[in-house]
């Protein structure tokens, strides 16, 4: 099972490695703040759609997003 808390810190890390902040990310990817700020925190999961929204917004393609995912949920 995806722990919401787990992808929320990996975005979070995205997000600070390209130097945004989470009203910059959330404007470029076309996502509500209060939302985006929700997804780190872990209280609410990413659609499909969100991290393709993600993913352009930060430059990086979904597919390494979600197989960081999948790699922080691993060493959990």
């Amino acid at each position: 099972m995806v722990k919401p808390e787990i992808t929320g810190r990996v975005l979070a890390e995205y997000r600070e490695r390209k130097g945004f902040t989470q009203d910059v990310l959330s404007g470029l990817a076309g996502l509500d703040r209060t939302h985006y700020s929700k997804l780190e925190r872990g209280q609410r999961s990413p659609t499909l759609d969100t991290l393709f929204k993600l993913g352009q917004a930060l430059g990086v393609p979904p597919h390494e997003i979600v197989k960081a995912i999948e790699q922080a949920h691993t060493e959990n």
